[in-house]
């Protein structure tokens, strides 16, 4: 949390790379437009209405999200709770309102008396300064009273301080001290409608120019003559997006400028024809559009295109060979407002940070996803979430691992699809590529063994739940016990994820494993309680490196770790046949394809037998379905299910299966899916 009450949730994806989801505290106006900023290897997110403010009574590290803390924020006169914090980003939305029409920023108000929240003291010349001036008029031709401002030396990016790289225009300058040198210059210039709201932004980019005296560079508004325009083959509303600038000097970490301008802002962007001397230039627009209320099937757009060196212009004709085309289900038993982000990283960033978006469920829709082999997407899905004091939280959650699409690529996804259970990160399918990192769920270290399941995990590979976790009027319970050739050697209570490690014996033996999760509440009507068991057999590892993308654990700040082997547990992932959104399926016949398969990373073996059990009385009576193998480890369940009720009933899944290695799981999943009447 933020002092402003913005809330960025942070998801280590590890190798130095992180997603971040942005939850803004205000729902319009400038101080939703936000500012993701890197600078100095550290990184800001920044509401538009605080730069003005920064070194005149608010210190750039109160944005910066990796010293950020979940319920508070301290400053050295004060501490913000969630309520205190969202109230004085309104304070500040208000005071920037009132200063912006005085021309003057600072001394006044919140900032009245010389009050500062965690002001730095200003740092010491380190070299002769010369003054540049930005100078820059609206694009109504008046000086500039709005812009965002920041500068970067291309000689060494660390050279000036973190609260003297950012500045804010008043009366058309921006007026920065700096030694000799060559630089670049990002500015943003926005305007508002009479609501307060901001009616479009302006970003012009300078991305090198010298400086050998006191200097003035124009950035005029005006430079951004080139509209971002998505050309979609199917017509599409702009729901939010924003522009995002890479600069890398000579010496010293990247420097980066994000500018979120929000739903239904639109952007016009400078062009830069021709390529930077110095460094490196990376630049994208990214954008969310949306079909039009009443669409038959929905359909989204998820767009993000690279440009190096150069600033193209920014129209951007969309092919289907340019997307992928990915048929999407958001399952939920209950009506719900739940929250979905898909946040794209290409290769040469270490930080990706988007907002999500609320999404009704259950929902069946059609997301083109841009393509490129060098664009990561990352993201997630919550079937509901709640706000307290400002605070965002997901429940019922699923998250994605890295996936990198193909153009052309057609493909199926679901978020909670039915019927959910304990599974890894790792099952069989899960997307490897190989700039990512994968932990699977189970690994041996010598005689050490490690997990890392999370109980009531969809069917998606690369997917994962959000376990044990909900809100307080939901109830959760785990139970987890290991053993040794039959002897317990570790058994308690999980927290919101199975997550331990247990030395066992040296010699080879059976290993057992068995999971107990319960969950229930409002949005919980399906997929209540799951149990398995599985064993397989293990021995003592001793210096094997797992192949990229797997490792061993995430560590931040170290290494990643691959000297582990993957544990050969047998996994289980499920698809019922005609299962609707809503999680059900017509009365009669019914079908089930279950696939069993090894953990990705251990050596495979094939799947001997299987057997597969149901029940509509909550399992009390149990019925033999009929099993009928396929190829790949896949085995076919048919059945008959008569509801004798208008109300249908409930179906629980008992399966059990065994490979050739010596590898079994027993898993019974109550409530798997619902069949109507």
């Amino acid at each position: 949390m933020l002092i402003t009450g913005d809330v960025v949730t942070v998801h280590d994806l590890g190798g130095g790379r992180e997603s971040d989801d942005v939850v803004p505290a205000a729902a319009k106006g400038p101080a939703r437009s936000l500012v993701h900023l890197g600078l100095g290897g550290r990184n800001y997110e920044i509401p538009a209405t605080a730069v003005p403010y920064l070194g005149k009574g608010l210190d750039l590290g109160l944005f910066d999200v990796d010293k950020a803390t979940t319920d508070h924020v301290t400053t050295p006169t004060r501490t913000f709770d969630r309520a205190a914090a969202r109230n004085f980003g309104a304070q500040l939305a208000k005071q920037y309102t009132e200063d912006r029409a005085r021309g003057t920023f600072g001394g006044r108000g919140l900032f009245a008396n010389g009050v500062t929240y965690g002001a730095p003291a200003k740092a010491q010349p380190r070299s002769v300064l010369n003054t540049l001036t930005l100078a820059a008029n609206e694009a109504d031709g008046t000086p500039s009273d709005t812009g965002i401002s920041l500068l970067t030396n291309l000689d060494d990016s660390t050279l000036l301080d973190e609260n003297e790289a950012v500045n804010f225009f008043y009366d058309g300058t921006a007026k920065y001290s700096v030694p000799a040198g060559n630089y670049s210059a990002v500015s943003v210039f926005f305007t508002t409608a009479a609501d307060g709201s901001v009616s479009g932004v302006r970003e012009v980019v300078n991305p090198e120019f010298t400086v050998k005296a006191d200097a003035t560079v124009r950035m005029d508004a005006a430079k951004a003559t080139s509209k971002v325009t998505w050309v979609t083959p199917r017509p599409a509303l702009l729901d939010d997006n924003g522009f995002f600038v890479r600069r890398a000097a000579k010496t010293g970490p990247a420097v980066t400028f994000d500018y979120d301008a929000g739903p239904g802002v639109p952007m016009w962007i400078s062009p830069v024809a021709k390529a930077v001397r110095i460094g490196e230039l990376q630049t994208y627009p990214y954008a969310h559009l949306v079909s039009a209320p009443g669409t038959g099937t929905p359909y989204e757009y998820w767009l993000q295109k690279a440009s190096g060196g150069t600033i193209p212009k920014q129209r951007y004709p969309v092919t289907d060979a340019d997307v992928a085309t990915v048929d999407a289900s958001y399952y939920s038993e209950v009506s719900s407002l739940g929250r979905h982000q898909r946040s794209g990283m290409f290769t040469f960033e270490t930080v990706s940070s988007r907002p999500s978006v609320p999404i009704a469920l259950p929902r069946h829709q059609i997301e083109y996803v841009q393509a490129a082999p060098d664009l990561m997407w990352f993201g997630g899905t919550a079937k509901y979430y709640r706000t307290e004091g400002g605070l965002e939280a997901w429940y019922g959650a699923q998250r994605a691992t890295t996936e990198v699409y193909t153009g052309g690529q057609r493909k199926t996804e679901g978020y909670n699809e039915f019927p959910l259970h304990p599974a890894g990160a790792t099952v069989a399918g899960t997307p490897v590529p190989q700039s990512s990192m994968l932990v699977p769920g189970a690994v041996r270290d010598g005689d050490d063994v490690s997990f890392d399941l999370v109980p009531f995990t969809d069917n998606e590979p690369g997917h994962t739940g959000t376990g044990l976790y909900g809100e307080p009027g939901d109830t959760f319970s785990g139970y987890y016990r290991f053993t040794q050739d039959g002897a317990v050697v570790a058994e308690g209570a999980p927290g919101e994820q199975v997550q331990f490690t247990q030395t066992v014996g040296a010699t080879p033996s059976t290993l057992g494993l068995t999971v107990d999760a319960t969950h229930s509440g409002p949005f919980f009507a399906l997929s209540t309680a799951t149990h398995t068991e599985w064993s397989w057999r293990s021995q003592h590892v001793d210096g094997p490196v797992l192949p990229a993308p797997f490792i061993c654990r995430v560590s931040k700040g170290e290494a990643p770790d691959t000297a582990c082997g993957v544990e050969p547990l047998l996994m289980p992932t499920y698809a019922v046949g005609g299962l609707g959104v809503d999680g059900s399926t017509p009365h009669g016949a019914q079908a089930l394809d279950i696939t069993f398969a090894r953990m990705q990373g251990a050596a495979s073996s094939a799947v001997s037998t299987a057997i597969v059990q149901f029940s509509t009385d909550g399992g009390t009576t149990w019925q033999d379905a009929t099993v009928t193998p396929g190829p790949g480890g896949t085995f076919h369940a048919a059945y008959s299910v008569a509801p004798e009720g208008p109300d249908g009933t409930d179906v629980a899944l008992r399966v059990s299966a065994a490979d050739a290695g010596g590898s079994t799981v027993a898993e019974t999943l109550t409530a798997a899916y619902h069949v109507n009447f």
